[in-house]
Order: C-alpha cells, then structure tokens, then sequence
C-alpha cells in the first residue's frame, strides 16, 4: 500500500471514529423519551450546580469575606465529604420511588442556593454561608447517587457511557458558561453575587419540574422500587467489601489518585486568588471554567473507549494525564506564573472528562444492575472519606502551621513541591489499577 494510501485509509478510520463518538447511540423509543426529558433538565439546573462549586464560591468567600484559609478548604472539601452520605442515599433510595426522590432533591437544592444568597459579608454571614454551601452539596450528593440508579436501569451497557456522556456535557457546558458569565459580573460589582445566587436557584426549581417527566424502567407505579435487596443479601457496606476483594482493591487505587488530586484544589484558590492576585474572571476561569470546557470537549471521546475496556484498565492509561497536569501546574506554582498554572488546567480539563464517566459509570463494571446503587454508595462514600481529609490535608501541607501540635512541630509549609507530592501518590495508584486491571482481564 502506498504511504498516501495509508494516510488516507488513517484519515478514513479517525474520521469514523469522530463520527461515532460524537453520535447519539442507537437506544429505544421508550428510553429516547426519557433521556429527553432528562435533557431538559440537565440545561437547567447546571447553574445551581456551578455557584456552589468551590472554585467559584471559594473565590467569593476570599474576596467578599475575606476568609480563613481553612474555610477556603472547607468550601473546596464539600462537594467531596459530602458523598458520605451517600450511603444514605443508596439507602433511602431502595425504599423509595427514584424520579420523585430526586425532583424534590433538586427543589432543595434551589432553596439552599437562595438561603446562601442572603447571607451578608461579615463573620457570622462567612459561617451562613459556609453551612448552606455544605447543605446543597448533601443534596447534590444525594442527586447524583439517585440519578446513578437511574441510568443503570434505563441505558444498556454497550451504550451507557456514551448516552450520559451527552447528558453530562449539557450540565458540564452549562456550569462553565455560568462561572465565567458570573466572573464577569462579579468583576464589575462584587456584590452580584446575590443575584447571580438568586437566579440559580430558580432554575433548580424549573430543572425538578422538567425531571418529574422521567421514567425509571421497572419502576412503574406498584412495581417494587429497583436496587431494594433480595431477601437475605447481605448489604452492609464492610461485607460487600469483604465479598468483592477486586472491587476493593480497585476502591483503594482510587482513594490514593483521588487523594492526590482533592489536596491541591484549595491551595490553588488561594495560590491563584490571593497569592498570585488574580481577579474574578481568572480565578474562575483556571479553577473552573478551563478544565470543565475541555473536559465537555473529550467527554464524547472517552465514552466510546470506556464502553469498550474494563474500567482498571481505563484507570491505568487515563490517569496518567492527571499526572502531567499535576506537575505542569507544580511548575506553574513554583514559577509563579499563571501561564503555566493555565497549561496543568488545559490538561486536567483533557483528563476531567474521563474522569467524570469513571467516576459515574465505573462500579457497574463491578455490580450486578439490581446492586448498582449499593456500588455508587460505597464509592461515593469513600470519595467522601477522602474529601473530608485531602483538601485540609493538602491546605496544611501548603501553607504549614505557626502553632506547634501535640507532637509535632511548627511547620512553614512545602509550598509549590506539594503539586509533585500528589504526582508521585498518583503514580503509585496508576500502578495499582496496571496491577489490578492484569488480574481482572486474566479471568475473562
């Protein structure tokens, strides 16, 4: 075959596959009507999910109430502990019907987005505002562990990845847009934070009208909810661990690179906002606006690959991009320059994509469909363990501490080397999935 031959039959074959990635999945009548429906709703109620975001409310905090670094910690932290209660969830929801369980899930977030809008710029408003961002991310947790439920039951394997990927490119899409147009905003009147909060909300309220369309297969009205467990099963999250050892080791893979890459979101808000002085429009952009464009851009890629490999083997080729964003941004952290901190957003927004899909769809490559949600719950509730110690972990780490503590001494603070620290944790997780994924494809 002849060299042009061979470019054209590449070219031929990279086209295909574009055509394919980005191509709605063949899926059924009665499944396109409920994928619509949550279409509509995933246009709404993205700008509720953006405001309350740490890199977006973390940045008001430090410039409005000109907070504890801690509290900046807190609010990056709670979108990650709050999947703690994601074992609630899971719980709650196998006695319960999912649609109207997630409507008034997404009713509540609307109304604690509206009482953190009302919170006023002083120390007791900072200590509000803080309680109602951790609220919202409760129920944000609950919507997400739910909506898992959902898609298992109503999108087949071969095609899951790929059908939520387009409803997760709408909500990623649209919190993009609403950061950086709030950015914009705050720049000009920091004080329309109010409004900006006020608006959200009442799309969370018009995103529950539009989910209350959707149907859940097999749980039409009096059929048993789906997930509630078999007579007999045991369902204790320790014994479900104890019963599926690879999931186990996959779960603790998982823990050690979300560790890594959870420590150092809060000392980037600090490094970018306050350190380096950076104003609304950057701050926002690199800490959330950058990587959620890009990662809406390689959603549709990696949702064709993560329907065709097991998810230890996704692991162990994917993360190696949260890696190189790691030290690019080390270099961008120790030179002080928001250019180079830019280029590590620029690749962890190429790596958040996929990130995202495995985050939502990996345990099905691990449960049965009626366990699913169980799965969802013990992951999510372990991401919420590593959330409730990474950023204040990666915080102290950072900055140090003036005070010595009990047997242990003052401590300046690693600074810049912090972003190489959660490099080399996530190393030795990409070696745990390469590991792990040998072992899960040598029983096939």
């Amino acid at each position: 075959m002849t060299p042009g031959a061979s470019r054209g039959d590449r070219m031929r074959r990279v086209s295909a596959r574009l055509r394919s990635a980005l191509a709605r999945p063949e899926i059924s009548d009665w499944s396109l009507a409920s994928y619509r429906a949550e279409r509509r709703a995933h246009l709404l109620l993205p700008p509720a999910m953006a405001v309350i975001q740490g890199g977006f409310v973390g940045v008001i905090a430090d410039k409005v109430f000109a907070v504890h670094p801690a509290v900046l910690s807190l609010l990056t932290a709670a979108p990650m502990f709050a999947n703690l209660s994601s074992a609630y969830w899971a719980s709650l929801a196998q006695r319960l019907r999912k649609v109207p369980l997630l409507v008034g899930l997404q009713v509540s977030l609307g109304v604690g987005i509206a009482v953190a809008a009302a919170m006023p710029a002083t120390s007791a408003g900072a200590i509000g505002l803080v309680a109602a961002i951790v609220a919202t991310h409760l129920l944000l947790s609950g919507y997400i562990t739910v909506r898992s439920v959902v898609w298992t039951m109503n999108y087949a394997d071969h095609v899951r990845g790929r059908v939520t990927s387009r409803l997760t490119n709408v909500s990623v899409l649209g919190m993009a847009f609403v950061s950086w147009a709030g950015s914009v905003a705050l720049d000009a009147d920091a004080s329309r934070y109010r409004a900006i909060f006020l608006g959200a909300a009442a799309l969370a309220g018009l995103s529950a009208l539009a989910y209350a369309r959707v149907r859940m297969r097999g749980e039409e009205k009096g059929a048993v909810p789906i997930g509630a467990p078999e007579e007999g099963e045991r369902t204790g999250l320790v014994r479900l661990l104890r019963d599926d050892p690879l999931y186990a080791r996959y779960l603790a893979c998982q823990f050690l690179l979300g560790l890594s890459n959870m420590a150092v979101e809060a000392p980037l808000v600090l490094l970018v906002s306050r350190e380096l002085g950076a104003n609304y429009q950057v701050s926002v952009g690199l800490t959330v606006v950058l990587p959620l464009v890009l990662s809406v851009l390689t959603i549709p890629f990696w949702a064709g690959y993560i329907d065709r490999v097991h998810i230890t083997r996704f692991r162990s080729r994917h993360s190696w991009l949260w890696v190189a964003s790691l030290l690019l941004t080390f270099v961008g952290a120790y030179l002080g320059s928001l250019l180079w901190i830019g280029i590590g957003r620029v690749v962890l927004g190429l790596a958040r994509g996929g990130g995202m899909l495995a985050w939502t769809l990996g345990h099905n490559d691990f449960a049965r469909p009626e366990r699913a949600g169980l799965y969802m719950g013990l992951h999510a509730t372990l991401t919420g363990l590593r959330g409730a110690i990474a950023p204040f972990l990666g915080m102290a780490i950072y900055v140090g501490w003036d005070v010595p503590l009990p047997g242990v001494p003052a401590f300046a603070g690693l600074g810049a080397p912090l972003w190489l620290l959660a490099a080399g944790t996530s190393v030795m997780a990409i070696l745990g999935f390469m590991r792990l994924a040998r072992r899960v494809e040598a029983r096939v």
